[in-house]
């Protein structure tokens, strides 16, 4: 049978896939095809390059902002460029191509603002791309021209898998509904109304998911110092969906 892994964007609460991917590992899941956008699309590739979840998990609690980004003011607050640099370190000047599992990501072109699904190109710039979203992040340009977030439109690319022939589409949707509720808190206002739309965008893909695993909300998606807990609890969700849909190997 050939599977398909969805990772979902969520910029840090996204180390679930980390979880995630290591809990479709112990019930013997190989994947055939893996795609993702934004922070899906850093851990799907890092998988594809054949770093083990483990490994992934070590990466994640050792990365900070000051390795992520730099001040910026053009077209966003802050730019990526170091997470491109670390991208680099851990999988070199590479083609989406040269990935051990075959892989895709998606990002929105912030002329045509049409999403694009990229399964070639420079794999440290295509990745960066998907996680750059304005205000925060400044547009990141690939090949002349500029790409921001793929989440802005498709969140949740189902049907690149579906697109790539698998018969069995795992997704793993690390953008699930907020406690809190505060609204006359700045944060947490701007987090729940960014979180609407990508829901609805992620709503419109779930008929493209034959399994789907929703991880527990994250009050708050910048906290690197839940990465751990995260990824534990992300586990421990897989395998108990995993075992009511009755699916092992």
């Amino acid at each position: 049978m050939r599977i398909g892994v969805t990772l979902s964007g969520g910029f840090v609460k996204g180390v679930a896939h980390i979880g995630f991917l290591k809990a479709l590992e112990y019930k013997g899941l190989a994947p055939s095809f893996v795609c993702g956008s934004s922070a899906g699309a850093v851990i799907g590739a890092l998988y594809c390059a054949g770093y083990s979840p483990d490994k992934i998990l070590e990466i994640a609690k050792n990365t900070s902002w000051k390795k992520l980004a730099s001040p910026s003011l053009k077209g966003g607050l802050f730019k990526l460029d170091g997470l491109r640099r670390e991208l680099k370190k851990l999988i070199g000047e590479i083609d989406l191509r040269e990935l051990r599992i075959p892989f895709g990501l998606v990002v929105v072109n912030l002329k045509t603002l049409k999403a694009e699904f990229k399964r070639e190109g420079s794999a440290p710039d295509l990745i960066t791309a998907s996680c750059s979203i304005p205000p925060l992040f400044a547009p990141w340009e690939v090949g002349g021209k500029y790409y921001v977030d793929g989440g802005i439109r498709n969140c949740l690319p189902a049907e690149m898998a579906k697109a790539e022939g698998v018969e069995l589409n795992i997704c793993s949707n690390a953008n699930t509904d907020l406690k809190e509720f505060s609204p006359k808190s700045l944060i947490n206002a701007s987090l729940r109304a960014s979180l609407a739309g990508v829901i609805e965008n992620q709503e419109r893909r779930l008929p493209y998911c034959d399994i789907i695993v929703n991880h527990r909300p994250v009050e708050n998606p910048f906290d690197f110092e839940a990465v751990e807990e995260i990824v534990e609890s992300a586990y421990g969700e897989t395998l108990k969906t995993l075992e009511e849909k009755r699916l092992w190997l």
